[in-house]
């Protein structure tokens, strides 16, 4: 007999599971069918009263099974009269299914449901892709709650008991697991052969017996039992009203001592000083502190989510914040709105790319935020897209159709996200070639033109109907701008969109790559691209 052999037949993982890693371990399996070769059976949960959690720990048998907990009625005679009751759950004193097994008769497939009220608590997110329930934070920030896979769930154990406490119940976690072993049974300690445990959070059997079924197996195991989870104190559950109310505050570089080392001072506006000489000796609420532009690299990447904008940074309807994004190599916000308006955890991201002070804000912004003046924004990236959508909104209000078609939903963060590089990387260039091509020339409505030009080659591309179009209305001299087009498109077949070779040499030496840095070469590619589009909005 092997000792590995004794051990499974004796189910000692499966019980070192359910006394000692449930309530230690960040996941909490809450469903699972079991199906293998020497081993079957099922865990299952339910949502139980605190009221009644002495009772269910009185037997191993479950309280409720796969199936039950649905909605229906009962009817009871009193008299002659027959009386009708609806029970939500079945009527189970009150015992809830945290999971339901929906089944359909094998008419349809049967799937999984995690209870409503649980999924509504936190309001979870599910992402049907992962199979995951999402929880999002107040700061944006996404916590996976809820794993579904084919035969098990698993459940967040903190967000599991944020519930239960709240609630006021515990969780039972049912299992029944049958293992078949080739031990004989004679082998077994006698003493092992029977195990009852009945314990605070605990209640089980272990019957060990002899097999007789499958020659393989001479004896057999079934483990039968449940196990309470409990909720936190209400106090330290962290949801409303039991959530901290404290905000913490980052400190930031603000200043340049006499030896040239940084002085920091906390984003806490309520210690800021301002114009009303609140807090003398403090720096200024409007004291700006500066970032490297790849700060704003983890937004540019997560479109769905961030948002940014001419002299904003948003999440979805989360949080946002006024930054100055129209200097040329950094951005600044102002000290009091970092800790405003800023998350915790946003700041401390944000302080890992501040800097030491260098100039003021830009002139765009010193309208704006100190003048209260409108004013356009300088650099070229901004002004691009600025442009590009009032050219856009006006075309279409003068001619029902669109010159360049709205890009579709899974490429509209390519205009949302267009900028000049953070950083020299070819990658980023490649990347920001390919998005301004499929802005410009990929969307040029080829359908639209066509209906006002009489013959066309049947090869005639997208750049070349643009062409004709304008020499259709009178409009000869665009022949800079046509050919800024064909360069840019030859830029992104033979570097962004395909393996870099002679022809990439050739027209790289027409936008100066090589010459200068990238970030300045898609600032001129980008200039070009502008001149186009207020050259179009003039003369139309």
């Amino acid at each position: 007999m092997k000792h590995k052999d004794l051990d499974f037949l004796l189910q000692k993982d499966t019980l070192r599971i359910f006394t000692d890693d449930i309530g230690s371990t960040p996941w909490v399996t809450v469903y699972e069918s079991i199906k293998r070769e020497s081993e079957s059976g099922a865990i299952f949960s339910a949502i139980v009263p605190n009221s009644e959690s002495r009772k269910v720990l009185k037997s191993p048998s479950w309280d409720i099974h796969i199936g039950d907990g649905l909605p229906g009625c009962s009817v009871r005679t009193i008299g002659k009269r027959e009386a009708v009751h609806y029970h939500r759950y079945g009527g189970l004193s009150g015992i809830e299914p945290l999971v339901f097994v929906r089944n359909f008769h094998d008419v349809k497939p049967s799937y999984i449901e995690i209870a409503e009220e649980f999924r509504l608590f936190h309001n979870l997110y599910y992402d049907a892709q992962s199979k995951v329930f999402v929880r999002i934070s107040d700061s944006g920030i996404e916590e996976d709650v809820i794993r579904v896979f084919e035969k098990s769930v698993r459940i967040n154990l903190k967000a599991l008991r944020q519930f239960l406490a709240i609630k006021r119940a515990v969780v039972a976690i049912y299992f029944d697991i049958v293992r078949q072993s080739p031990v004989p049974i004679g082998e077994v300690d006698p003493a092992s052969t029977t195990i009852k445990r009945r314990h605070t959070d605990i209640c089980f059997d272990l019957n060990v017996g002899e097999w007789e079924f499958k020659e393989e197996f001479q004896s057999f195991s079934r483990l039968l039992g449940k196990r309470l989870l409990r909720g936190v104190p209400k106090k330290k559950s962290g949801v409303w009203p039991y959530d901290e109310d404290k905000q913490d505050y980052v400190k930031f570089i603000y200043n340049i001592g006499p030896d040239s080392e940084p002085i920091e001072f906390t984003s806490d506006p309520e210690i800021l000083s301002d114009h009303f000489r609140t807090n003398p000796g403090s720096p200024d609420y409007l004291t700006p502190i500066f970032f490297r532009r790849e700060v704003l690299g983890k937004y540019f990447a997560n479109a769905e989510k961030y948002s940014v904008e001419d002299g904003y940074l948003r999440c979805g309807a989360l949080w946002g914040i006024q930054i100055d994004n129209d200097l040329a190599n950094y951005v600044a916000v102002y000290l009091g709105d970092l800790g405003r308006d800023l998350p915790y955890e946003e700041q401390l991201y944000w302080r890992s790319f501040n800097v030491l002070p260098e100039g003021g804000i830009s002139e765009v912004n010193y309208r704006r935020s100190i003048l209260a003046e409108f004013a356009a924004p300088s650099r070229i990236d901004l002004r691009f897209k600025n442009e590009f959508r009032s050219f856009q909104e006006q075309w279409v209000r003068k001619y029902g159709w669109y010159l360049f078609s709205p890009l579709n939903e899974d490429d509209a963060h390519l205009l949302s996200t267009l900028r000049l590089p953070l950083t020299n990387d070819q990658g980023e260039f490649d990347a920001q070639v390919l998005a301004l091509t499929k802005v410009l020339i990929d969307s040029i409505n080829e359908r639209q033109l066509e209906k006002s030009l009489s013959v066309l080659k049947p090869d005639t591309k997208g750049i070349t109907k643009l062409k004709l179009y304008l020499e259709a209305q009178g409009l000869n001299g665009f022949d800079a701008e046509i050919e800024f087009l064909r360069d840019l498109w030859d830029l992104r077949s033979t570097g962004s969109g395909h393996r870099k070779g002679s022809n990439y040499l050739k027209i790289s030496r027409r936008f100066g790559i090589g010459q200068k840095p990238l970030m300045s070469v898609f600032d001129d590619i980008l200039t070009e691209a502008t001149g186009l589009i207020e050259k179009l909005e003039l003369v139309f």
